[in-house]
């Protein structure tokens, strides 16, 4: 809602108690004056978006046969407490909860076009350890309301004991962002990206990323 219709309803709301105010007054018509201060949003809004409930159903499996070099395991993030994320927002942070340890690789993309393609926005890679979730910090990167946090793992191989874990229960009821696809080397994107039903990987993002809270204040002189 913006500020002008959230002023006019309560003005509307207001209104008649002033009015019956002043007729008692003797019916001079002294009417009260109503101060309204509008608080400015707070501009940056630092936090973390967590969709997971910290219990590991299983580690998502990295490409059974191979074929296909590069699996990425991660959520999509759109929402967090059933409102937006802002945008635009910065990224400085993604953490994770591995099946190995070793220099493994996470990144950040945008949403995925109709035709599964991410474009990748940032790529680090960490030394990690399995089993326990591990802060992994990025240079800012700049998404949008909707964007993806990849688990890579380790850059070319295949990870028989699989990539990250998963959870298979929602967390504050958020509903399931899991997503998986396939991490394109010297063409920064990800493909072949589809949701991962009913679960949401380990794999919380920090930033400035959550929605302003917008106050203000009514009072009667």
């Amino acid at each position: 809602m913006k500020k002008s219709a959230l002023l006019a309803a309560c003005l509307m709301v207001m209104g008649p108690v002033l009015y019956t105010a002043g007729a008692a007054d003797g019916g001079r018509g002294t009417r009260k004056a109503l101060d309204v201060r509008v608080v400015p949003p707070t501009p940056d809004v630092v936090g973390t978006v967590t969709y997971d409930t910290s219990v590991n159903a299983g580690f998502h499996p990295d490409d059974p046969n191979g074929a296909n070099l590069n699996r990425c395991v991660g959520n999509r993030f759109n929402s967090a407490l059933g409102g937006p994320l802002l945008n635009p927002g910065m990224v400085t942070m993604l953490t994770v909860f591995p099946a190995n340890s070793g220099a493994q690789s996470v990144s950040v993309a945008g949403p995925p076009n109709t035709m599964g393609t991410a474009a990748v926005l940032a790529f680090v890679a960490g030394n990690i350890m399995a089993n326990q979730f591990n802060a992994v910090t990025i240079a800012p990167v700049s998404v949008t309301a909707d964007f993806i946090g990849w688990f890579l793992g380790t850059f070319n191989q295949t990870q028989a004991a699989g990539l990250l874990g998963m959870s298979d229960m929602q967390n504050a009821g958020q509903g399931y962002h899991a997503v998986q696809g396939f991490y394109v080397s010297g063409m920064g994107i990800s493909t072949m990206v589809v949701t991962v039903p009913n679960r949401n990987a380990m794999l919380r993002a920090t930033g400035n990323i959550l929605v302003p809270v917008e106050l203000m204040e009514f009072k009667i002189q």
